[in-house]
């Protein structure tokens, strides 16, 4: 039975994916537990299917390659599809540029095992250049997912999200997730676009159903970073994708703010009259969140705020209300 499985999402990745699967490939695991590899092929128009099939056939390995097709581009419609045609309890998003260390699934798996409060784990990544380092990488290798995600192992979920790049994740959650018919609000990177927070929306969806984030300092990997992304321009859009998806992300955290302040989501009649005195306030003064105090007022009746409208819709599915 499989316990653990890997999902890879590529674009065009058939220059990358060789290393990353040798390195699935080779994990030392022991007999507790059994894995997959599920690679999406997300609208690919280079030969990265017929690469990957090479090399997992002459790896001569036992664990299952499964590779399925997602023709929507963009990286949370891949995922979707690699976790509905995937069998695993925990799921590990691996990126097409990831070399997880030898031992990544077994510690992975060891800790999710006796931890059943923590809903997703994130490691800590190695920047592998393929140019000599840039005088700005120690100042900016965060934003590749590179380096340290806290000071030490333990529960960030305060910090709102770890790095989806490795990021492991219980099947559970995810289902209940797409039970509630939940569509991304941040669709992650798609072809050449530099969009993303879909990684930090899956966290923040951990949050909303009660479970923690962890850091473990001891899962490692490598991040391969080609020389074509390690320019200043294309840091600049990198750090322009992060910066647009705050807006969705930060009407996550506020929501999240209510539910614990308010013990759930179930506002009182009294509630629902400030806020829609608040949202009719902010409209006659311009105020910034004037549409989400109306859509608290009115629930999910009218659509006001449609990022806040979808939040609610989907959380009270996920938690039957």
């Amino acid at each position: 039975m499989v316990q653990v499985s890997v999902i890879i999402c590529c674009y065009n990745s058939q220059h990358l994916i060789k290393e990353t699967l040798e390195h699935l490939a080779n994990q030392d695991t022991n007999d507790a537990f059994d894995y997959e590899v599920v690679l999406v092929d997300n609208n690919c128009t280079d030969h990265t299917v017929e690469v990957a099939n090479n090399v997992w056939k002459a790896l001569d390995t036992t664990i299952d390659l499964n590779v399925v097709t997602e023709s929507k581009p963009g990286l949370s419609y891949a995922r979707e599809t690699g976790v509905k045609h995937s069998k695993g309890e925990f799921i590990i998003f691996c990126d097409d540029d990831n070399w997880l260390a030898s031992n990544y699934l077994q510690i992975a798996f060891d800790f999710m095992m006796i931890h059943p409060e923590v809903g997703a784990l994130g490691g800590q990544s190695f920047g592998e250049l393929e140019i000599d380092i840039p005088d700005w990488w120690d100042v900016e290798k965060t934003n590749y997912a590179v380096g340290k995600q806290a000071n030490k192992s333990g529960n960030v979920t305060k910090r709102g999200y770890v790095w989806g790049a490795g990021i492991v994740v219980r099947r559970a959650i995810l289902n209940r997730l797409y039970a509630a018919n939940f569509k991304s609000l941040l669709l992650g990177r798609k072809a050449e676009v530099l969009s993303s927070g879909d990684d930090s929306e899956i966290c923040l969806w951990v949050i909303l159903m009660g479970y923690k984030l962890w850091y473990l300092e001891d899962l490692k990997f490598k991040h391969f970073i080609t020389k074509v992304r390690l320019n200043k321009n294309y840091l600049k859009k990198l750090k322009f994708g992060h910066k647009q998806s705050h807006v969705v992300l930060d009407t996550y955290r506020r929501f999240y703010h209510l539910i614990v302040s308010n013990n759930g989501y179930n506002l009182k009649r009294n509630q629902k009259k400030k806020y829609l005195k608040k949202g009719i306030k902010g409209f006659l003064f311009n105020h910034k969140f004037w549409k989400e105090h109306l859509q608290l007022a009115f629930d999910t009746k009218i659509k006001i705020d449609s990022n806040l409208y979808e939040i609610i819709k989907t959380y009270k599915k996920v938690n039957n209300l």
